[in-house]
């Protein structure tokens, strides 16, 4: 028979955590027993816009955890960075090279290596790590470590991300040779990993990885858009999966974008089956989720934690009616923990069951561990809407609605924010999405785009197959819409 417990069973645990010396709740701690989401409530307040947007230092940020190196230390402030790692460059090219004329040499390198705001042109893997961040804040780096974990931990050696410098030309190879040195990272041991909600997002961003690793130029194009990309397909799909409760097996539910020059109406709208409208909704209560999943992580199932929603699902599928009713018995402990460990400002626990039953009889929830798990959650989530820690609540979910908005979103009058691609990111995904075939089939690279969770509706397909005419990227075999090939650009 399974052992089913609380903290060796005893709710102790609990108590140790969420209570104080006077048996007052504390706060909410997240991340000690399953860390899902690299947000907390200090993303807020617009300091981190100009790094969602360009994502530039977390992408240094990872590949200086992908190297074991750590930051170098050249100024107090973020936005000196660029123009001090330039500096050094040059200076110690300077130094490298025999020459009379050393400030003509650094005004060579200066314009051909450094764009208009003094950053690093991307030429080589290796400049990858001297992107920076513009706030000097450290709480964004946390969204690197998260990438890095949840997508590359365990799969690649260090080779991949160290190009060969030998078929370089003369001045990237000085440019190189002249990079300052990386200090190598302090080691960090007892601290925690992500978890992977969703291991067959990860199994496709390791195939397209591999692909943009063979093409060396469109990788350090798009380095930046495609970790992007990546990091909202993830989070996205984590919003919608909390929602399910663990009722229904995890799988892709693609977004409705449209093309950011196209004009969207209403009925069109209404007939995206996910946009933006249900992508926002849900992500208010995202803290409330994580804390859900927190709590039940103090169930043990031979010693084991439970996991995510669908882990708990599955491991309640297989148990016997015994070990099914202890189960539940354990999530009603923490449910009634959690209410007598906490007092309303406005509401009622009273009201929160009332309202909870109603809400419950209008999901249908076939399992009954569904069920639990939903009210775990409707109760957190009451919990911050009638206390004075609402403003954390809104502040915890900024960290994905922010991103989103300023990355994904574009406004449309009447209609607010829509789901958006740029025709950058349509093209880098395309040539994904083909491969390292010549061509493939319109209809199959529609198919290719919802494994990656991008879906269209007729209206953005046609306008789509115009941008390919134009651009000569379409094939045609017949007039048939299903002899149409889309060609590679590569």
């Amino acid at each position: 028979m399974m052992q089913i417990e609380i903290d060796n069973n005893e709710i102790n645990g609990l108590q140790s955590r969420y209570l104080n010396k006077d048996q007052k709740f504390r706060g909410h701690y997240t991340g000690n027993k399953i860390k899902l989401l690299p947000f907390n409530t200090k993303l807020s307040g617009g300091t981190f816009d100009e790094d969602f947007k360009s994502f530039q230092g977390v992408i240094g940020e990872l590949f200086r955890i992908l190297n074991n190196k750590s930051q170098i230390e050249l100024s107090d402030s973020a936005k000196n960075f660029k123009s001090e790692l330039k500096r050094t460059i040059l200076n110690n090219a300077e130094g490298k090279v025999q020459t009379e004329n050393g400030e003509e040499l650094k005004n060579i390198l200066s314009s051909l290596y450094f764009d208009e705001d003094n950053g690093l042109v991307k030429f080589n893997i290796k400049t990858l790590s001297y992107m920076n961040f513009m706030s000097s804040n450290n709480v964004i780096r946390e969204i690197s470590k998260f990438l890095f974990e949840i997508f590359l931990n365990d799969d690649f050696g260090d080779s991949i991300f160290n190009e060969d410098t030998i078929g370089e030309n003369l001045l990237n190879q000085l440019i190189i040779q002249c990079l300052p040195e990386l200090p190598d990272a302090a080691l960090k041991t007892n601290l925690s990993s992500y978890h992977n909600l969703f291991p067959g997002i990860k199994k496709q961003f390791l195939e397209d990885f591999q692909f943009l690793a063979t093409h060396n130029a469109l990788f350090l194009k798009h380095v930046e858009d495609f970790f992007k990309y990546y990091y909202f397909h993830y989070l996205s799909q984590a919003v919608l999966h909390f929602n399910d409760f663990g009722s229904v097996p995890v799988k892709i539910k693609p977004i409705y974008y449209t093309m950011d020059w196209e004009t969207l109406s209403e009925t069109r709208l209404k007939n995206h089956a996910i946009g933006w409208k249900k992508l926002s909704g849900l992500s208010d209560s995202i803290f409330a989720h994580v804390n859900t999943a927190e709590l039940l992580n103090y169930i043990q199932i031979d010693g084991n934690s439970v996991g995510n929603y669908s882990n708990i699902a599955e491991e309640y599928a297989v148990l016997n009616p015994e070990e099914k009713q202890k189960f539940r018995e354990r999530i009603s402990e923490i449910i009634s923990f959690y209410m007598d460990s906490i007092d309303l400002v406005s509401g009622s626990w009273e009201e929160c069951k009332r309202m909870m039953d109603l809400d419950i009889a209008t999901r249908n929830f076939t399992d009954p561990i569904s069920k639990d798990i939903f009210s775990l959650w409707y109760t957190i989530n009451y919990q911050f809407r009638n206390t004075k820690r609402e403003n954390a609540e809104v502040k915890y979910a900024y960290g994905f609605y922010q991103f989103a908005k300023l990355n994904y979103t574009k406004y449309r009058g009447r209609l607010g924010n829509t789901t958006v691609l740029s025709q950058e990111l349509l093209l880098l995904f395309t040539r994904i999405c083909i491969g390292n075939e010549e061509k493939i089939r319109l209809r199959t690279l529609w198919d290719k785009m919802q494994d990656r969770g991008i879906a269209f509706d007729e209206s953005t397909k046609l306008e789509i197959i115009r941008l390919f005419e134009k651009i000569n990227l379409i094939e045609k075999k017949s007039d048939s819409g299903d002899a149409q090939y889309v060609k590679s650009t590569i």
